[in-house]
């Protein structure tokens, strides 16, 4: 791909509201997962059962990653024929758009979580875990691997990140050779579930990689759309009929029947008319565009609820929603407003470059 890029063509597509409606639907599940998680026993049979199933919300997250990353490029492509990517531009965007936020969270829980241990209080524990050292502070706080988070769901940011780093290159191999993504899917499946690499990388990337397919058949408008909400619809009763029957495994993000079920839902998102206007209803739709910030914080507050006796469903959800709605109105909506998400990019753009010119700078004074 080429290294120049008019940002309009290749980061901010034409606003797809279906798409916040999407995110609205899989942050819902997600809450709803962790609410019943802490406020119900988890053998009040099909009940919990049900609710526990949200955990899929996460597979959903992570196709709509896929796809969202993926449509700009590939409408390009289609469009005008040619792909220009300035990769520089998409790693300062990616990293405005997860870091800010998430550093914001993970340090308000962790002067929460080390003001509750200083006061003799207990943490929800494994929800909330405070580092065992210093270095792994450090390492949660720039998405390394690391054994302990903060906080129990932060380990999909980890791998979100990571697939940032891969994705100009995925996006460069895809353009050139589309049937290239349907090897990578097959290797990454028998490398995960025939040898010992079981990582959540490898887990869950197949749903990624069925994000940037669904980008493709949407864009390209393929015949295959008009029957993607009757396959969503199959797709959940045979994952149901698939999914592990010990005991929670079936909540995990290993499942490649879950993610094939999500990637239909986000096709037929943009194939069905009837779909499409209930994610774009704006109930829905305002959800989804806080739904970075709910995720963040309603695992902990939930957790809390629960660990301090709550039983409450409905409070615990509500709670959980709320307060990553307030967090997204007086931080992570300022961040992500337009003109001073472009300020910030342009000057960690700016810095990026200066650092990376250092050594080209040096070498002609020697």
């Amino acid at each position: 791909m080429s290294d120049r890029v008019a940002p309009a063509a290749a980061e901010t597509p034409q606003h797809l509201a279906y798409l916040d409606g999407l995110r609205g639907v899989a942050i819902l599940l997600v809450v709803a997962y962790h609410g019943s998680k802490y406020t119900m026993d988890i053998h009040q049979g099909w009940t919990y059962h049900a609710l526990a199933e949200g955990a899929h919300g996460v597979d959903l997250f992570f196709v709509i990653s896929g796809f969202c990353l993926a449509y700009p490029i590939l409408r390009q492509h289609v469009d005008v024929g040619v792909v220009k990517f300035d990769v520089l531009r998409f790693y300062c965007r990616r990293i405005i758009r997860i870091v800010p936020a998430y550093w914001v969270a993970f340090l308000a829980l962790l002067a929460l979580a080390l003001f509750v241990v200083w006061r003799g209080g207990q943490l929800p524990y494994p929800t909330v875990a405070l580092p065992p050292t210093v270095a792994n502070g450090f390492n949660q706080l720039f998405f390394l691997n690391t054994t302990t988070n903060l906080c129990g769901s932060f380990w999909t940011l980890a791998v979100e990140f990571r697939w940032y780093i891969y994705f100009p290159l995925a996006m460069w191999l895809y353009v050139r050779w589309p049937w290239l993504i349907y090897a990578i899917l097959a290797i990454d499946l028998f490398l995960y579930n025939f040898t010992h690499w079981i990582l959540p990388d490898f887990a869950t990337l197949p749903a990624f990689l069925l994000g940037v397919i669904a980008a493709d058949l949407v864009i390209r408008n393929n015949r295959f759309n008009r029957f993607a909400l009757i396959l969503f619809g199959l797709g959940v009763i045979a994952s149901l009929a698939l999914e592990p029957k010990n005991h929670l495994s079936f909540t995990l993000q290993n499942q490649f029947w879950w993610q094939v079920t999500a990637f239909f839902f986000v096709v037929a998102g943009a194939a069905s008319p009837l779909l499409r206007r209930l994610l774009s209803h704006r109930s829905i739709a305002g959800i989804g565009i806080a739904a970075y910030s709910i995720y963040l914080y309603h695992d902990p507050i939930e957790a809390w609820y629960g660990y301090s006796g709550g039983r409450n469903l409905l409070l615990a959800t509500v709670a959980g929603v709320l307060i990553g709605v307030v967090a997204w109105m007086f931080f992570e909506r300022h961040i992500m407003e337009r003109r001073t998400r472009d300020a910030i990019v342009g000057a960690l753009e700016r810095a990026f470059k200066a650092v990376l010119s250092w050594p080209r700078k040096v070498a002609a004074e020697l």
